[in-house]
């Protein structure tokens, strides 16, 4: 009972058990996945990197970067945790899901049922839940994956992690000079290019950096630097309690604001 999660077919069935252990949960298996070169019929060596830590770090990221205030644990951080790592929401909660940090009525009642021995028409019958719903509530038992998709995983743990300390830099420069800070919120910018942000009204969007401006996606109109700075200067001389995107005073401000509050630079609410 459980369900695969296929990442690949170029390798099966060679028994590796991957235990996760997050802080204040139970050490769990994570994944139990199979490593075979099909095409030889036998064991493959393993290649240079190490494929169980850099399953265990995808997950640790994954994990962190919930656990860290996406959201609370609603859907939109669900999404924007997807969008962030590259995967699909229905995974990422499953990931969860089976590390154990994800925790709903519904969750825990197909759980439930699914320790308790029931199979997945009885679970159908006694949560009311489709087939497909029930298995997205279910825990995975085993990741089968390939060499390029262990690539990208190692990839993304990496952007998250460079990400998240360039925000604890940018952090620790709030208390020097406006123009250090400046300096370190560019580097900021640029680092999340390509990164999902969403405006206060609920309107996704993405940009690039373009040498000293800011070129979003949904308008396709630039932000510039000189404009970014004078929105950082309103954020600090109102010490981060900006209410709204009108006090920001620039063009751009809606797009702004919303960066801003994931650097931590506005205050939010919770």
């Amino acid at each position: 009972m459980g369900e695969i999660l296929h990442l690949g077919d170029l390798f099966s069935e060679v028994h590796i058990v991957l235990w996760v252990g997050i802080e204040g949960c139970p050490p769990r298996v994570l994944v139990q996945f199979d490593w075979i070169d099909t095409k030889m019929g036998r064991p493959k060596k393993k290649p240079g990197y190490d494929s169980e830590k850099i399953m265990e770090q995808f997950t640790n990221c994954i994990v962190e970067a919930y656990m860290s205030g996406a959201g609370g644990g609603s859907v939109n951080s669900l999404r924007k945790i997807s969008e962030q790592f590259g995967i699909t929401l229905m995974k990422t909660r499953k990931i969860l899901i089976t590390v154990g940090v994800y925790h709903t009525e519904i969750s825990e009642q197909v759980i439930s049922l699914w320790e308790n021995g029931k199979n997945i028409s009885e679970i159908m019958q006694a949560s009311g839940l489709s087939r497909s719903s029930v298995h997205s509530y279910l825990p995975y038992t085993k990741m089968i994956y390939n060499a390029d998709e262990l690539s990208l995983y190692a990839e993304r743990c990496r952007l998250y992690r460079k990400r998240k300390q360039e925000i604890e830099k940018l952090h620790y420069c709030m208390d020097k000079s406006l123009e250090l800070l400046e300096n370190h919120l560019w580097e900021t910018l640029k680092l999340f290019s390509g990164y999902s942000f969403t405006t206060v009204k609920g309107l996704r969007f993405h940009y690039t950096v373009n040498g000293n401006e800011i070129l979003i996606d949904r308008k396709k109109k630039s932000i510039t630097r000189s404009s970014v700075n004078i929105a950082l200067k309103e954020t600090m001389e109102m010490k981060g309690n900006v209410n709204g995107p009108k006090k920001l005073k620039v063009f751009g401000a809606s797009y702004l604001y919303a960066i801003f509050c994931r650097f931590g630079l506005i205050k939010t609410e919770g």
